[in-house]
């Protein structure tokens, strides 16, 4: 009876230090989900191609949790330029919560060139950098295939080195009853279950981050629109007078205000066949003209009068993250006539200049649809019309220059309105010999216009 009970102590004692192991290996750690940031890519694709991105990098059952767009677009704005250097990548994972940032860019027109790079949240450091020449798919499928298998170790690593290893608890020992002994009938002691020692913790030995390889520093190569178009309607205003000593005896013009119409289109035909520099290279032509516009004569009389300008030349554009600066090269003509019966003796005369044109233009965005533009120029006039003819001013020489700012307010991607006002002012010189008799000394036109007009870019 005695060897009975003693074998069932033994038995109990077992049980109970089993459950233990037991409920300590059910109680396992739920796996954090890698938190990345897809931030958005760079070019004409870019909606595209981060579309793709957001899709295969957050499905089901990769352990992976992709942070909401407007999110991380929120945290991009504030950094000028954006996350250029591993401290600034750093800085923006802590603010995001990320474990891993993925920077993208496609380039190209026949082909896309698709750059994918993925960044260790915790030191802003280089992961992983993955390129495809694809054929021009907005659901770009090589990239979706392939990005998985090319980046999933990598997205892997960069959330390892953001989270601490995870200690080991070892499993308590339990203390094993003594087996109670008859004096009649000793029972021989069962060897106790030896107690399994947990193996110290493993430390990860981190390698030192993979630094990329230095790039020289410029501008970086953003793709603009292909065709900008923009029609206005205006608000004409001109003074016209001349100088000189005689210059009170002399008639001069104003004209308080005027409706005109506005044409301007600037294309690039380029960057349908390369993606280099020279795809930034493009032709530029602008018009307007005064319609129902009439001249009213000290006498009393109305006589038709036409105002227009037109202009066309070269423009090179160059765009940047947070400015787009443009240079241009024009020839122009610019006239105002006023048709005057032949018997009129009214000694105004009317004026077409020809003119050199060269402009600096720039265009900067304040929101996602909101946007300011500048631009300023110099014209260098060849001739003035009838203005240099014999009866004027025969030697004139003259020179203008003009300005515009508006501001543009983005209804879509491709549509918007635009509000500003323009300036244009001639100066000219008779030039004449002294001693030589001259109708004045020179003569000043000044144009203003303010505009409203709808945009169109492409």
């Amino acid at each position: 009876m005695s060897r009975v009970a003693g074998w069932v102590l033994l038995v109990l004692a077992l049980v109970i230090s089993y459950r233990p192991a037991e409920a300590a290996q059910a109680k396992k750690p739920q796996a954090k989900k890698t938190q990345v940031a897809v931030l958005r890519p760079e070019g004409r694709q870019a909606d595209a191609l981060r579309r793709v991105l957001t899709q295969e990098l957050g499905k089901k059952g990769r352990g992976r949790e992709v942070l909401p767009a407007k999110k991380v677009d929120a945290q991009v704005k504030l950094i000028r330029g954006g996350p250029k250097t591993d401290e600034q990548r750093q800085a923006l994972a802590k603010k995001l919560g990320a474990d891993v940032l993925i920077l993208a860019s496609v380039k190209g027109t026949k082909r896309w060139d698709v750059e994918v790079r993925a960044y260790s949240g915790k030191d802003g450091t280089l992961l992983a950098e993955e390129r495809w020449a694809v054929r021009t798919n907005r659901a770009f499928p090589d990239v979706r295939r392939e990005l998985e298998p090319r980046l999933g170790a990598a997205l892997t690593e960069g959330s390892e080195q953001s989270l601490p290893p995870a200690a080991v608890t070892p499993p308590t020992p339990v203390a094993e009853p003594e087996p109670e002994v008859a004096p009649p009938a000793p029972v021989a002691e069962a060897p106790r279950p030896a107690v399994v020692k947990p193996p110290p913790p493993t430390v990860k030995k981190e390698e030192p981050p993979v630094e990329p390889e230095p790039k020289a520093a410029g501008p970086r190569d953003l793709d603009g629109p292909t065709l900008e178009v923009l029609l206005s309607g205006q608000g004409l205003f001109r003074r016209f007078n001349f100088s000189g000593n005689n210059a009170d005896e002399l008639p001069d013009y104003s004209l308080n205000s005027a409706a005109a119409a506005s044409l301007a289109v600037s294309y690039f035909p380029l960057s349908h066949f390369t993606d280099g520099v020279v795809h930034n290279l493009g032709i530029v032509a602008r018009g307007s003209r005064a319609f129902g516009l009439s001249t009213r004569l000290p006498d009393g009389s109305s006589h038709a009068t036409t105002a227009q300008l037109l202009e066309g030349g070269l423009r090179f554009r160059l765009p940047l993250r947070w400015l787009e600066v443009s240079v241009g090269a024009l020839y122009g003509t610019h006239s105002f006539a006023v048709e005057l019966p032949p018997e009129s003796t009214f000694t105004l005369p009317d004026v077409d200049y020809r003119f050199a044109h060269v402009e600096l233009g720039l265009r900067k965005a304040l929101t996602e649809r909101w946007a300011i533009a500048a631009r300023v120029g110099y014209q260098h006039v060849l001739s003035g019309g009838e203005l240099s003819s014999d009866d004027y001013l025969p030697e004139l020489s003259g020179s203008g220059l003009d300005g515009e700012l508006a501001v543009e307010f983005a209804l879509t991607r491709m549509l918007g309105l635009r509000l500003g006002g323009e300036m244009r002012s001639y100066s000219f010189t008779a030039n004449a010999a002294e001693g030589t008799p001259v109708f004045a000394g020179g003569a000043k036109d000044l144009y203003f216009s303010g505009q409203l007009g709808v945009y169109l870019r492409l």
